[in-house]
């Protein structure tokens, strides 16, 4: 995972999310608090926000647990 801001589309590529998708994702994420959006050379360029992480690494856990319970 970056550690720094990404354009959105690079974001779209390393998802896999079609580029005319991604704005819709990224407004809930920013809008929720999830991510954040800043202006870099005239460019929007978007990060993880410590929010964000945490709800990362709760969904990495339930999907763990998830897979574990289905072996």
């Amino acid at each position: 995972m970056a550690s720094e801001p990404q354009l959105p589309s690079r974001l779209a590529r390393v998802a896999n999310v079609p580029y005319n998708r991604l704005g819709d994702y990224l407004r809930f994420l920013t809008a929720g608090g999830l991510a954040k959006v800043e202006s870099t050379e005239g460019h929007e360029k978007y990060s993880i926000t410590p929010k964000g992480m945490e709800a990362l690494n709760h969904l990495d856990s339930g999907l763990k647990i998830l897979f574990q319970v289905m072996e």
